[in-house]
């Protein structure tokens, strides 16, 4: 035998080449125009500076109004327009050590308190039931941008909101938050400060402090995640001050990385509404009416996460919670037409159960679903005004090559309670609804294109809240383009 020697032939490969998707074009402002049945004009525009790694500015508009009317249980229409007008001012500012935001804005909104007991003959002026609301307001926000985790990271903001309405109801909101946290090795240790200072002309407050310190610390191995924290907050109310401690701690176990995660965990807060937040909430309630704070004591909850797959992920929570001082709406009485709601309080147990599945269906669908179930333990009230036993949602977006884009949003609320004044009936029984909306969207060029929405497709007429039936079948239409 001989040793066999080959000869090698180097041929030189062309390097490999990458291509990622193109960065798609933005333009300098959007413009969408539309209107609808019951009257309702509809704008949106919104102007901005371009992409840029240093920042931007831009200002953004919005109004919808609408001028119909609905049917009552007594047969009778009655007047129930809406508006709601926004306007916004924004900026931020990149460096390499920080990221630097602001805005200024108002939001002015106006209702119609349209919703009187139905056994009333009686007929209602417009002017006599209108309430309107004013929020100036302006936040600034600064955060460390730092590339390296073992620098000490910081948080600051701080948000200004002046509410006022009709009836010179007026009410001074100054909230602040600010972190810092520094991680040594797998452990991060860190603090925050959270305030909300309340200077109002109201019916039953005049100005209210909260104040929470928060020291925390956090762990993580890949098995599993530790965070530990002590809530103290100071509640200045009237020139008393009460002291709320809260523990709070999660631990998270990752049983099969990226598919199941498992975790546990207690904590606790005061929760206190602002006139502000008490509006959004529920816009036909007494004028100047005060909520007082929620203390939730303790919160026991735990619960799975992860995903089925690369295209879906789950996440099913359940929790029990300790609540003092709860809020309920209920109908007030007191001008005799019960078109407006005061509130009422009471300490509860609440358990809650959650549940949301999202996925991609093929390359073109996409599907979220989510759902909760609540089951409420009264102290003194005999139901829990207004508040549903179970609620869903489902929601399906179909994308044709970016050129048809169909939205469906399907909602579900299951039974409520409302208090009633009746001697023989302590409660009215408001039944649940499901409330269908369909998006669509025709893209002609990448500039213009025209939308349909339809609201409450199957008609229900279902109460937002006891006495207050909806619009039925709501049709809006129109045109968007950018430039």
């Amino acid at each position: 035998p001989k040793n066999f020697q080959p000869v090698y032939i180097f041929k030189a490969l062309k390097p490999a080449k990458m291509e990622g998707e193109p960065i798609p074009e933005l333009y300098h402002s959007y413009l969408k125009l539309g209107f609808g049945t019951y009257t309702t004009p509809y704008g949106e525009l919104n102007i901005s500076s371009l992409r840029s790694r240093e920042g931007g500015i831009g200002v953004y508009l919005h109004h919808i109004s609408s001028y119909g009317k609905v049917k009552l249980n007594n047969d009778k229409r009655v007047f129930s327009g809406y508006g709601d007008s926004k306007f916004r001012f924004y900026g931020k500012r990149t460096t390499k050590s920080a990221i630097v935001s602001g805005n200024l804005g108002a939001n002015q909104d106006w209702v119609h308190s349209y919703g009187y007991q139905p056994e009333l003959d009686t007929s209602l002026v417009k002017e006599d039931i209108r309430q309107s609301y004013l929020d100036v307001y302006g936040g600034f926000k600064i955060k460390s941008a730092y590339t390296d985790s073992s620098r000490l990271h910081y948080l600051f903001q701080t948000n200004y909101h002046y509410v006022t309405d009709r009836f010179n109801h007026t009410q001074h909101e100054v909230g602040g938050l600010w972190e810092m946290q520094k991680k040594f090795g797998n452990k991060v240790f860190g603090v925050s400060l959270d305030g909300l200072y309340l200077n109002s002309k109201l019916d039953s407050l005049s100005s209210f402090t909260n104040i929470s310190f928060e020291p925390w610390f956090a762990q993580n191995s890949k098995d599993w995640n530790l965070r530990l924290a002590l809530n103290t907050t100071f509640e200045v109310n009237a020139g008393h001050t009460t002291l709320h401690l809260y523990p709070v701690a999660r631990l998270q176990f990752n049983i099969i990385p990226d598919y199941l995660y498992s975790y546990v965990g207690v904590d606790g807060s005061l929760e206190q509404y602002s006139y502000r937040e008490s509006i959004q909430e529920n816009p036909f309630m007494v004028p100047g009416l005060n909520i007082k704070s929620a203390d939730r004591k303790l919160n026991f909850f735990g619960g799975f996460n992860g995903s089925f797959n690369k295209k879906s992920a789950y996440h099913l929570r359940g929790s029990f919670a300790l609540t003092d001082q709860m809020h309920f709406f209920v109908n007030d009485t007191l001008n005799g037409l019960g078109n407006n709601f005061s509130v009422v309080y009471d300490d509860i147990q609440l358990t809650r159960i959650y549940g949301e599945v999202s996925a991609l269906l093929g390359d073109h669908t996409d599907l979220f679903i989510k759902a909760n179930y609540y089951k409420y333990k009264m102290s003194a009230l005999i139901k829990p005004w207004n508040k549903p036993s179970f609620d869903a949602t489902l929601t399906l977006r179909y994308n044709l090559k970016d050129k048809i884009l169909v939205g469906l949003d399907t909602y579900y609320v299951g039974n409520r309670f409302a208090k009633s004044y009746k001697f023989d009936e302590p409660y009215v029984s408001l039944k649940g609804f499901v409330d269908l909306n369909v998006k669509l969207e025709y893209r002609y060029t990448k500039i213009l294109s025209a939308f349909l929405r339809v609201n409450n497709l199957l008609g229900q007429n279902y109460q937002i809240w006891n006495q207050y039936p909806v619009q039925r079948v709501f049709i809006l239409a129109g045109f968007s383009y950018s430039l």
